[in-house]
C-alpha cells in the first residue's frame, strides 16, 4: 500500500470529521426542460452555447453559481445531448473515457494532478466522479458526470486546498436529483468493482466509493464502504471497511514479508494521516493472521481503532473512528466482532 493510498483515505476522514459549517441559505433550483433539481448557494446564471462536434451539432446548456458568503468558489451544473445512436452503442468502459476526455480541454497544464477517482450512479445510471488539484495554487476540482440514456451531465465544485472536504462540496452533490426519468432497467455495473470477500454489520445503510490508486504492486482496485452516524445516535463518528485489492497476490512475489508488509502499513497509515501511535497487536481472523493498532488523531481529539488484513491480493481494513471518551464502545466493538472472512 502506498502513501498515495492513505493520503486519500485520509481525505475521507478528513471529510467526515470537518469542522466546516455548510452554507445556511441555499436555492433549491429545478429545471424541466434538464430533467433535474439541486440546490444552489445562490440562484444560478443560467446559459447556453452550441457547437459543431465530430458528434454533430450539440447545445451546451450551463448553470453556474458564485458566492462570496460560502465555502466554495463555485458551483457548476452542465448538460448536453449527444446523438442517441452514438451512445446507443457505448460499454461501459466507453463511457467512462467519455467523461475523462471531456474534460481535457481543461486539463491541459502538468500542475494539475488527477488526485481521486470514484464510481456513482443514479437510478441505474453510470457515473464517475474526478478530483483534480492544481498543484501551483493549491485549488481543487471535483468534477462528477453522470450519462442518462444519450444525455450526460456534469457537476463542478471548485474550491481552496484547505477547504477540499468541507461539506458544502457533498451537499450540493447529494441534492442534485433526475426527475421525470424512469430508472434504467439495464443497470450496468462498475468493471472495477472488487469482489466482496467479508461479512460484517454496519449500524445502518451504508455509503459506497470506488476508486483506483497506484502501488508499488501496479494499480489497485479500491473500494470503501463507511456509515457516517448522526453525533447524537451514535458514540462513533465513522464505521469503515476499505478493500485494496492489489493485480496479483502480493504474498507470492519476491522476498515479502507479511511483517514488514504490515509494519509498512502502519507507518504509512500514521505519516498519511498525521497521527500518533496508541497501541498495536497482532489479531487473527478465520486463519488469517493481521494487525490491530490505534492512534489519536488531530492533537488527541479522535481515536482510530483499526484492523488490517492481508488475504491473497486484498487488503482489508476496518476502522471505527471516536471520541477518547467512548473508546471501546460496545458499538465499536460490535463491529469488530462481526467481521469475518466469506468462505470460498
Amino acid at each position: 500500500m502506498t502513501t498515495n493510498t492513505y493520503l486519500l483515505f485520509t481525505a475521507w476522514l478528513v471529510f467526515f470529521t470537518s469542522l466546516s459549517q455548510a452554507q445556511n441559505s441555499k436555492v433549491d433550483f429545478k429545471d424541466e426542460k434538464g430533467k433535474f433539481k439541486i440546490s444552489f448557494p445562490i440562484e444560478p446564471e443560467v446559459s447556453e452555447q452550441s457547437g459543431v462536434t465530430e458528434y454533430g451539432e450539440i447545445t451546451t446548456y450551463s448553470f453556474k453559481a458564485e458566492s462570496e458568503d460560502d465555502d466554495n468558489l463555485s458551483y457548476d451544473v452542465y448538460y448536453l445531448d449527444y446523438p442517441q445512436a452514438f451512445t446507443d452503442t457505448l460499454s461501459t468502459e466507453s463511457v467512462y473515457a467519455l467523461f475523462y476526455g471531456s474534460q481535457m480541454t481543461n486539463v491541459n497544464s502538468d500542475n494539475i494532478q488527477l488526485i481521486g477517482t470514484f464510481n456513482h450512479n443514479i437510478l441505474g445510471y453510470i457515473g464517475r466522479e474526478y478530483r483534480w488539484q492544481d498543484i501551483k495554487t493549491n485549488k481543487f476540482s471535483r468534477v462528477r458526470f453522470f450519462m442518462v440514456n444519450n444525455r450526460m451531465y456534469i457537476l463542478i465544485v471548485n474550491t481552496e486546498g484547505e477547504k477540499n472536504f468541507n461539506l458544502s462540496i457533498n451537499k450540493f452533490f447529494d441534492s442534485f436529483k433526475l426527475i421525470d426519468t424512469t430508472p434504467n432497467p439495464n443497470t450496468q455495473t462498475s468493471s472495477e468493482g472488487v469482489d466482496k470477500i467479508y461479512k460484517i454489520k454496519f449500524p445502518k445503510e451504508t455509503e459506497i466509493r470506488e476508486m483506483e490508486t497506484p502501488t508499488e504492486y501496479g494499480n489497485a482496485k479500491v473500494v470503501v464502504e463507511c456509515y457516517q452516524p448522526k453525533l447524537v445516535n451514535d458514540d462513533n463518528l465513522i464505521y469503515m471497511v476499505m478493500i485494496i485489492k492489489y493485480p496479483e497476490d502480493i504474498t507470492l512475489t519476491d522476498n515479502f514479508d507479511l511483517d514488514d508488509y504490515y509494519s509498512n502499513v502502519i507507518q504509512r497509515a500514521l505519516n498519511g494521516r498525521q497521527t500518533t501511535l496508541i497501541s498495536k497487536n497482532k489479531v487473527s481472523e478465520n486463519g488469517i493472521s493481521g494487525i490491530e493498532m490505534k492512534e489519536s488523531f488531530r492533537d488527541g481529539q479522535i481515536v482510530i481503532k483499526q484492523k488490517v488484513f492481508l488475504k491473497g491480493n486484498s487488503q482489508i481494513a476496518l476502522q471505527v473512528m471516536t471520541i477518547p471518551n467512548n473508546d471501546d464502545n460496545k458499538s465499536m466493538n460490535s463491529f469488530f466482532d462481526s467481521f469475518e472472512f466469506i468462505e470460498e
